[in-house]
């Protein structure tokens, strides 16, 4: 792992009965995602307890990398539509490694 890379942890809990569709909403970030320059690795998790809940582990070769990330059509999008799929605002979390 690079000095610069940052590994984002996000969570995402969709609205009771639009579990189905917040799901394929998730699934269909990955391909286009996956294709960003400074995209290391994007893998979408689910909660084995809750179907609603969903996890996004990403590794991003920096910063700058995860800021155009966030203005990407598939990006702005989703965002567009999180009112009315989530029941919450999604959390994210930002980590760097500490040892070398």
């Amino acid at each position: 792992m690079g000095k610069n890379e940052v590994v984002v942890v996000a969570y995402v809990s969709a609205k009771a009965g639009l579990e189905t569709q917040v799901k394929e909403e998730l699934l269909a970030l990955i391909e286009p995602t996956r294709k960003e320059d400074g995209c290391i690795g994007y893998y979408l998790h689910h909660d084995v307890e809750n179907k609603g809940r969903f996890m996004f582990y990403e590794i991003w070769r920096s910063m700058e990398d995860i800021n155009a990330h966030f203005q990407t059509p598939h990006i702005t999008n989703i965002v567009g539509k999180s009112d009315r799929l989530f029941d919450e605002p999604v959390k994210i979390t930002m980590w760097k490694k500490l040892d070398t």
